[in-house]
């Protein structure tokens, strides 16, 4: 575990300022609503959640060193469906008890990264609409992880894949952040070859989907919170694998990780033109949407007790529930008024009126 008593101390304050802040259950019930465009969207006109990306969405690692190599699907910020857990899942539950996809409980890590994909990994049983997988880059969304979703939805009997109005949650770029220094990385226009290709396969399979592409932060930033840690500059030398571009000392890890930071901020912007082209062709039954949250988000200045006793490179519970009120809030604010980072003392979620819709633009 992380030594230090400050660090439990400040773990505590959080919990109070950032996880209690989670609770939306006192917001009153919204009266009925039935969409007809995309445009006219309510929290409470959602009947489906899906998502896919990469070990953070799969939550690897959210439970720490206790944890072991488990990922805590109910627990992921953007999907899980455990009781109790600040998640974009659970806010949506509070206005529709009935909404599908959650993904529960913990199992043992699924991997899954370009060719090295071993079939029969997903637990549909628990993992239900949380296409998620460690290990995943932006190449694999299309041809694997959307392949399990699109199967599951056609196989739901709870779920009408033609009407019911549905939010897919993408973050995905962690993994090819991490390679940007070496030979094998994707470069921006082959990201948003593939992101594009994935996008569109979701229209074509997916109707009436509203579909969260989240801009992706600058990794390298682990690096530098880990340095007040021991334990984590420890386990950073053992563990340099999980992100071979991050965690080199001096002046070439300096190097590496300005390369990472700028390929960082090179996928975002090819998030925006992305979305900017979906906003121009005005759909009604589908809208890709910038959620900028974690664009300017500076690692730095949060706690230890962000990243896992696991690895201190994952997300811990603590930071899911901060990213799930993020997105929650992000997704009921226009897009002239999001906004690009998470507070490090948490934040309240918006509470929905019978007028507040789920943004587009």
């Amino acid at each position: 575990r992380l030594p230090a008593c400050a660090g439990v101390f400040v773990l505590l304050v959080l919990c109070c300022a950032a996880s209690c802040k989670g609770l939306i259950s006192p917001c009153p019930a919204l009266p009925p609503h039935t969409a007809t465009s995309i445009h006219d969207l309510r929290p409470n006109d959602i009947k489906v959640v899906l998502a896919l990306g990469d070990s953070i969405t799969a939550a690897f690692g959210l439970a720490g060193l206790q944890g072991g190599m488990n990922e805590y699907r109910g627990q992921s910020w953007a999907i899980g469906a455990d009781n109790n857990a600040t998640t974009l899942h659970n806010y949506f539950k509070q206005f529709n008890p009935a909404i599908q996809g959650g993904s529960l409980g913990y199992h043992f890590f699924e991997y899954c990264s370009g060719p090295l994909c071993p079939p029969y990994q997903y637990h549909p049983e628990q993992d239900h609409l949380n296409g998620a997988q460690s290990g995943a880059t932006v190449t694999d969304l299309a041809m694997h992880e959307l392949n399990y979703l699109i199967m599951e939805l056609q196989a739901s009997p709870k779920i009408d894949i033609k009407n019911d109005w549905k939010v897919m949650t993408i973050l995905i770029g962690a993994n090819d952040i991490c390679a940007s220094c070496d030979t094998t990385k994707i470069n921006p226009d082959e990201f948003e070859t593939n992101m594009r290709a994935t996008l569109e396969k979701i229209r074509t399979n997916i109707p009436r989907t509203f579909v969260n592409l989240v801009e992706i932060f600058n990794i390298s930033q682990v690096y530098t919170l880990s340095l007040t840690n021991k334990y984590c500059k420890d386990a950073h030398r053992v563990l340099a694998f999980e992100c071979d571009c991050a965690f080199d000392g001096g002046a070439k890890g300096n190097q590496t990780r300005l390369v990472m930071d700028t390929v960082a901020q090179q996928y975002n912007a090819r998030i925006r033109k992305i979305v900017s082209d979906y906003a121009a062709k005005n759909y009604t039954e589908f809208a890709v949407v910038d959620q900028p949250i974690f664009r300017d988000l500076k690692i730095e200045s949060f706690p230890i007790d962000f990243l896992s006793t696991l690895d201190c490179f994952h997300p811990s519970k603590l930071a899911h529930g901060m990213m799930a009120t993020g997105l929650w809030n992000s997704m009921l604010t226009p897009a002239s008024q999001k906004q690009t980072s998470l507070p490090p003392s948490g934040e309240s979620p918006i509470c929905p009126t019978p007028t507040t819709k789920l943004y587009v633009n």
